[in-house]
């Protein structure tokens, strides 16, 4: 295979020594399609072509068993007559990646995916031929990056939304405990249920036992909601679920089942009353509960400031962007959205029909990873274009940052 784009920078970076020289004989005429692709036509003399089939000669003899010949001694008029054909396949096999490495960096060409090899003519005794077309970051010469204006409004922090983070610090506190009652929103009720035969018989042989429902959480199917909330312990019902078209399980979606539940035990969410205590409980250094509301303002105001400079800077993108208009290769928008898909397939269980799943992936993605390619080529060809480098101490700082309120996962950050 071609070198790899980093490879070929590493070249590049340096001067070729002896033995990365070659006297391979080729010419390399370039052409420009779009700014992201380029079109080198090769032509390989047929003297190149013979020497590599020389080489291929030899490695295929030292190997080579035939009757009445010893190992590595087969005569080359032999192999030569028996094995024209794969020997001349091999040599172009061997010699197209390595002239398109030569040819990529005698032209400083830094490919970002793997070669397309078109209009190849590979005849005996003839010279190669090929039109090898790769796809290469545009060259941009970025405009109108300097006194952006945008507008961003900073939302001032309120003492009602120090008392949401309290209540949701609460909610994080509370526990459960069993009451003799029914069951209303916001319980956990454990049940036995089993799906009901069509002849009206519960099917026991698929009972769940002890299973758990958030009568809160929004998960929860609407009808298994409706029918819990105001039964009591012991008590039974029937549930009629209709499955929507798209629900997950392919099985079950637009279908309709009959489940019958017996509720064993409703547990109520007990929130800790929230005071001088209950700031206490959360650290030594919350003496009282204004102490512990000014550290939450505090937080709140500081990521607010987080939010709004992030927000002022994707605007600031977003307007380069349109001021500058330029296409992306392909190959790094597929890149991109393929490790997306890695992600998700790690996250979540497998699915009846991957392939769908996947065009779903990258048809939702493809418009974000657009984005940002281009604001990743921009911020690179503005820091070329404004000398900005960076050294250990900016790439250390930034590391500290990223660590700071990673705790125990500071190092995998790292």
């Amino acid at each position: 295979a071609p070198l790899s784009h980093h490879k070929l920078e590493i070249l590049m970076a340096k001067e070729l020594t002896d033995d990365m020289k070659s006297d391979r004989k080729f010419t390399v005429t370039v052409t420009s399609p779009s700014d992201c692709k380029r079109v080198l036509a090769l032509q390989i003399s047929k003297e190149e072509v013979e020497k590599e089939k020389a080489r291929a000669v030899e490695e295929l003899r030292r190997d080579m068993k035939v009757p009445g010949f010893r190992k590595g001694k087969v005569p080359l008029k032999f192999i030569e007559k028996n094995y024209g054909p794969v020997i001349h396949q091999d040599a172009v096999r061997n010699l197209l990646p390595a002239i398109l490495d030569e040819a990529l960096i005698g032209e400083k060409i830094f490919p970002v995916g793997d070669p397309k090899f078109e209009n190849l003519k590979a005849e005996e005794g003839e010279d190669i031929t090929v039109d090898v077309e790769v796809e290469v970051r545009p060259e941009l010469d970025i405009k109108d990056y300097t006194g952006v204006k945008v507008v961003v409004e900073k939302r001032v922090i309120e003492d009602k939304d120090v008392r949401e983070t309290l209540e949701r610090v609460a909610e994080q506190k509370a526990v459960l405990e069993v009451v003799d009652r029914p069951a209303k929103e916001g319980d956990f009720v454990l049940i036995d249920y089993a799906p009901v035969l069509p002849d009206g018989e519960v099917d026991l042989t698929n009972l769940a036992e002890n299973y758990p429902i958030d009568l809160g959480a929004e998960a929860v199917l609407p009808e298994f909601r409706k029918a819990l909330i105001g039964l009591s312990t012991k008590e039974e019902a029937d549930v009629t679920v209709k499955y929507p078209d798209d629900f997950p399980e392919k099985e079950l979606a637009g279908t309709e089942k009959i489940f019958h539940a017996t509720v064993k035990e409703i547990k109520e969410k007990k929130f800790p009353e929230i005071n001088d205590e209950f700031a206490k409980e959360l650290g030594e250094q919350f003496e009282s509960l204004a102490v512990l509301e000014g550290q939450i303002k505090e937080d709140l105001e500081k990521e607010e400031e987080k939010r709004r400079a992030h927000d002022i800077e994707e605007k600031i993108v977003d307007s380069v962007i349109a001021a500058n208009e330029f296409d992306v290769p392909e190959a790094m928008v597929d890149n991109y959205i393929s490790s997306i898909l890695e992600q998700d397939k790690k996250r979540r269980p497998d699915v009846p029909d991957e392939a769908e799943r996947e065009k779903e992936v990258r048809e939702h993605f493809r418009e974000a990873a657009v984005r940002t390619i281009k604001k990743f080529l921009i911020l690179d060809a503005i820091r070329k274009q404004e000398s900005i480098e960076l050294g250990a101490k900016d790439v250390e700082a930034r590391i500290e940052d990223l660590t700071k309120d990673a705790g125990d996962k500071a190092d995998e950050v790292r």
